[in-house]
């Protein structure tokens, strides 16, 4: 497809940018035959970005690690998920009106699929807090681990999520959720799923 005029254009901000969601998104485009593209940018700060976005006219974006709780100051609007669980990774653009929304707690349940009673969560940032959020849905007990319970890893039993960008070691079954991961790229895939009927919906 050629890119033309009227190409919508998509795209990821994060301190980390990797491929998963070009080749996720522009493979979809390129099958449903949607004259749009996306691409990943490196950014340290994300009201530039979002400023970017008004003035290039971009009609959506993906949010990461660090953003996903800052980026609220700067929208105009919040879906329920993102505004209960304060923290948001995707985001719409509507001539400079901004949405936001949370899908990462919906990859994540549809990751989850097996009966869990009770989930260990490393680390409390907005990628935690969306997996807090799917708990809270799924009627899942969960405890948060912090650095100033860092020291009790190794010793969890149980389901773990490592909402965390640190290698970590645990006696109990290990569920990585960095997107470099292989529970990550599918968790990532699932959550863009959800970014993607969000987009062309637009």
């Amino acid at each position: 497809m050629l890119i033309n005029k009227d190409t919508k254009i998509f795209c990821s901000f994060s301190s980390n940018p990797g491929n998963n969601g070009c080749e996720f998104f522009n493979t979809k485009f390129q099958e449903n035959n949607i004259n749009a593209i996306y691409k990943s940018f490196y950014s340290n700060n994300i009201f530039e970005s979002i400023n970017a976005v008004k003035t290039l006219g971009i009609n959506g974006f993906a949010v990461s690690m660090p953003f996903k709780t800052t980026i609220l100051d700067y929208v105009d609007e919040m879906d329920e998920a993102s505004k209960d669980i304060g923290a948001a990774n995707t985001i719409v653009n509507i001539n400079g009106y901004l949405k936001a929304y949370n899908t990462d707690w919906i990859g994540v349940s549809k990751y989850i699929l097996e009966s869990i009673d009770f989930l260990s969560i490393l680390g409390d940032g907005g990628f935690s807090k969306a997996i807090q959020y799917m708990c809270i849905k799924k009627n899942i007990q969960y405890q948060i681990i912090t650095r100033k319970d860092w020291n009790k890893i190794y010793d969890l039993k149980g389901y773990i999520f490592n909402a965390t960008p640190i290698d970590v070691k645990t006696k109990g079954y290990l569920i990585d959720g960095r997107p470099f991961t292989n529970q990550g790229k599918i968790i990532s895939r699932l959550q863009a799923e959800e970014q993607y009927k969000i987009y062309t919906n637009l």
